[in-house]
């Protein structure tokens, strides 16, 4: 078995287990009938969120070619709910806490399209600061 890190799936075994476990489901279609509205804001930050969550190579349970479109497509409809005077801020009431939360979530995609999981390296050495506590 190959091993190249510390994260659940840094491993042959686990990459494996990913691709079997959505086996028959296609990811790639579903995420992007949750794209294909611009105000079902809850589909698109739920989508949103998988991809943040499994759009790394070796996990990514769809079709890598369609991967960084479905990252740009998040990235811009997550951008265009937090703009000012969006419908999506209108129905939050401008709430701070939520824009916060969906720039965090930009922020995510941006990661995963630039290949990027330094924000996870900088959490585990949070998380191990603390257990030594």
């Amino acid at each position: 078995m190959g091993v190249w890190g510390t994260k659940p799936w840094d491993s042959d075994e686990a990459s494996d287990w990913f691709s079997s476990f959505f086996d028959g489901i296609d990811v790639d279609d579903r995420i992007a009938a949750a794209f294909a509205t611009d105000d079902d804001y809850d589909q698109i930050r739920a989508a949103s969120y998988l991809l943040a969550v499994l759009g790394r190579s070796y996990i990514w349970p769809g079709d890598l070619d369609r991967l960084d479109a479905l990252l740009e497509r998040g990235i811009e409809l997550l951008t265009r709910m937090v703009e000012p005077g969006s419908d999506f801020r209108d129905l939050y009431d401008d709430d701070l806490q939520v824009v916060a939360a969906v720039r965090a979530e930009i922020a995510e995609l941006e990661a995963r399209l630039d290949g990027d999981d330094e924000g996870d390296e900088d959490q585990d050495l949070d998380e191990e600061e603390d257990d030594e506590e």
